[in-house]
């Protein structure tokens, strides 16, 4: 067949008169070959059908057009072409390609000419244009030089490529998403505050995930209005407008309220509002400037934590539709992922603020107190002058927590703390070290400075100033013990007990105060005789102990025991503990007490084991010395190896203050301890005002709460975010958890809400002998 030209003029298929070189004609070539067989004759026959190439040229998905360079005119078209440009056939012939391409006629012919110059295809070339449905459209252009009929034609193939183009960018933007939450995930692992988390946040997500903008705000407990905190890419002016809208609006009623941006309609309804064509909605707060800036989406996704919005997280895209399908989930991940970080470095500033701080007064606790103090020792060493630390006791406090109740000695806690703070000037000089202690620094004492002047003149303002409790003003008087550096002791600790020495004496003498002297250290006649009498207890065995029930929060069965030691002294009757413990202490006796408890509550525990009870093990409570005691592991290691099931049955239990004294000590001993088979306990949690830093470290079993805590999580949310505190820290930890002191049915069920594993407390059972003790639970807890 011969080459076959389009006639637009005809609209049929007309044979064109042959080049020149004819020898090289389709025809000519044709005439060569040998007779095809009868098949491939009747396949010639049907291609050579002119109705037959028209329609296979309408069939294909690609645009088709025919051009004549000298005439420069539309020769044919296919039906393709017709319906992108959404024409008739005879008027898209009509437009002619410079109405076609809106480009002057002398600039196509230069584009054509350089084509028919190189003889070759034109390399493909990618166009957009608006499509019937009004989006933009990408297409691929191909130019073909044909020499037919001698005249130049210029064949045009137009693909339409917009859905491969988009497949491709979509896959570019996924693999930036990605690359964005591979680095903010990375982030999340090293940052330590709320800033550094979200200002890198940000400038990831404009770096690696190429959003040109993108800011985080942060919700304020308080007023519940939104405040920008971090942002990339965003105009000051565009921030600056965006704070004071969430300032202005009212976002603390629930549901759609007039005015609401975006963001805070996020944050309300606690999920993603998107508006993926920003050109379609001019309502939008600055939609003319970010289409200036080449916005076409936004997305705001919400902050979740314990299912409450906390902030939102807001991207800004170049591409219509973009928040979507894989990229919508992968940034709602991410905002899951920011959420989880901002959960965690609040709990970690939580937990850093208890292991540093009181929680009731906000002042410094014992541990950083003497940090404080050992900064200022160094700086008196160097400077040549002498600093002076007081230990300060709130006479009666006792009496106003029980007649005014536990809120009330709270306050009173609080208005004390701020009136030192406010005499002294400072609150880096103030720490709250006990129950009703405070402790002061004076970092520089010159040698013209009247201390006793100074510190009666401060204790007397003190009884004159007015505490106002529960609508009633109260007059309070405090005692204080003061040491001075170098002379009372040479470094912090060394100080703080010779100013607790000093304080006890004044509490036993009556005086206001007292200054440290070594004559403090010198026992009494009267402690002497009490040490006589205990050595004389110890001796005629008149030590008993008391078992007090652990029970389990869930199942109500018994779980362990407490042993408490108790003095049954003749003619008298049971002496608690707190009259004698701390003789024992100074003393020394405590060792020979203390092994008498562990080898008597080991005792009852085989005997009861023997007598097919169903045993349950028993904390023995051990002093600081006793702990410090060189040979303590040995004599653990001597009681529970009279049998070999002994160590099951003994747990020891030490108070916080006492692990804290000397912790590469405490952790070494009781490692060793662990060893032989006995558990630990960690007593009396939260009242040390110890460094949370080294919990982790130190080998325990189980954390008691301690019962003051106890009984404040029932009187206020701060009291029960305590409490929740220290349980998940103890979980965090896999430590059992054991709240002591419970007294009522409230604070158990507080307590099993918050995943507390026992308890134990007056709500079960006060401390029975052991004969009673054995007879009202052994058998009942079967």
């Amino acid at each position: 067949m011969g080459w076959l030209i389009p006639c637009a003029e005809k609209g049929v298929l007309m044979k064109p008169v042959k080049p020149a070189d004819s020898s090289t004609s389709p025809a000519s070539i044709a005439a060569k070959v040998p007779a095809a067989p009868r098949k491939k004759r009747k396949a010639a026959e049907l291609m050579a059908d002119e109705s037959v190439i028209l329609k296979a040229l309408d069939a294909t998905t690609d645009s088709i057009y025919l051009v004549d360079r000298a005439s420069m005119r539309i020769v044919y078209v296919n039906e393709t072409a017709c319906r992108l440009h959404n024409m008739t056939r005879a008027d898209l012939i009509a437009q002619g390609p410079s109405g076609l391409l809106a480009m002057p006629t002398t600039e196509i012919e230069k584009i054509l000419d350089t084509i028919i110059a190189s003889g070759t295809p034109s390399e493909p070339v990618e166009i957009t244009r608006v499509r019937k449905d009004g989006q933009v459209g990408c297409y691929e252009l191909r130019r073909q030089p044909v020499f037919a009929a001698g005249r130049w034609l210029i064949i045009s193939v137009v693909r339409d490529i917009t859905e491969a183009k988009q497949a491709q960018n979509r896959i570019v933007h996924l693999n930036r998403v990605y690359a964005m939450r591979s680095g903010i995930s990375a982030l999340i692992v090293r940052v330590r505050t709320r800033e550094e988390l979200f200002d890198a946040a940000c400038r990831i997500a404009g770096t690696e995930g190429s959003f040109p903008m993108t800011w985080i705000a942060m919700r304020d407990p308080a007023t519940s209005k939104l405040a920008p905190v971090a942002s990339y890419g965003v105009p000051d002016d565009m921030l600056a407008g965006l704070a004071r809208r969430f300032a202005s609006n009212d976002t603390q009623q629930s549901g759609p309220q007039p005015g609401q941006t975006m963001a805070e309609r996020a944050v309300l309804g606690k999920k993603a509002i998107l508006n993926n064509d920003l050109a379609s909605d001019p309502s939008i707060i600055y939609a003319t400037r970010h289409l200036q800036l080449g916005v076409r989406a936004i997305a705001m996704l919400p902050l979740i934590v314990d299912d409450e919005a906390v902030g939102v997280l807001a991207f800004y895209s170049t591409q219509v539709n973009f928040f979507r399908g894989e990229e919508l989930k992968l940034l709602l991940d991410l905002t899951l992922d920011i959420a989880f970080a901002v959960d965690h470095i609040d709990q970690q500033n939580r937990l850093a603020y208890l292991a540093h701080y009181d929680v009731l007064t906000g002042l410094a606790n014992r541990t950083l107190f003497l940090d404080r103090v050992t900064q200022y020792v160094h700086s008196a060493t160097l400077g040549g002058h002498r600093l002076v630390v007081y230990v300060v006791d709130v006479e009666r406090f006792k009496n106003i927590n029980d007649s005014l109740g536990q809120d009330a000695g709270d306050r009173l806690l609080e208005q004390i703390g701020q009136w030192i703070t406010h005499t002294v000037g400072q609150n880096n000089l103030v720490a709250r070290v006990g129950t009703n202690h405070f402790a002061i620094v004076r970092p520089v004492v010159r040698g013209t400075d009247d201390l006793q002047t100074l510190l009666e003149a401060q204790l007397e303002n003190f009884a004159r100033h007015p505490f106002r409790l529960n609508d009633e003003v109260y007059r309070i008087s405090i005692k204080a013990g003061a040491a001075i550096f170098p002379s009372d002791g040479g470094d912090a600790n060394a100080l703080y007990k010779s100013a607790e020495t000093a304080l006890k004496k004044a509490k036993l003498r009556g005086e206001p105060y007292l200054f440290y002297t070594t004559s403090m250290s010198t026992r009494t006649s009267g402690m002497v005789s009490l040490e006589s009498e205990l050595r004389q207890s110890l001796d005629q065995q008149e030590f008993v102990l008391h078992y007090q029930p652990k029970i389990n929060l869930e199942s109500g069965k018994m779980t362990g025991a407490e042993a408490l030691l108790r003095w049954n002294k003749p003619n008298v009757g049971l002496i608690a503990p707190g009259h004698f413990i701390p003789t024992l202490e100074e003393t020394g006796l405590i060792h020979d007490v203390g092994q008498w408890a562990l080898s008597q509550a080991l005792s009852d525990y085989l005997r009861w084991k023997a007598a097919k009870l169903p045993v349950v093990r028993i904390a023995v409570n051990v002093s600081q010395l006793q702990l410090r005691q060189r040979g303590f592991i040995d004599v653990i290691g001597r009681v529970v190896s009279s049998d070999s099931a002994a160590a099951n049955g003994l747990e020891i239990e030490i108070t916080e203050s006492v692990l804290m004294a000397d912790v590469k000590h405490s952790i070494a001993c009781l490692q060793a301890i662990r060893d032989l088979g006995v558990t630990i306990a960690i007593d009396d949690f939260g009242t040390g005002f110890s460094s949370l830093s080294y919990l982790a470290r130190l080998p325990l079993d189980t954390l008691k709460v301690d019962r003051a805590f106890v009984v404040d999580m029932v009187s206020g949310a701060q009291g029960l975010a305590v409490v929740s505190t220290i349980v998940e820290l103890a979980l965090a930890l896999k430590l059992k958890v054991v709240a002591e002191g419970v007294e009522t049915e409230e604070q158990a069920r507080l307590l099993r809400l918050l995943g507390c594993h026992e308890m134990q407390g007056f709500l079960v059972s006060k401390a029975l002998p052991s004969d009673a003790f054995e007879a009202r639970y052994l058998p009942q807890f079967a």
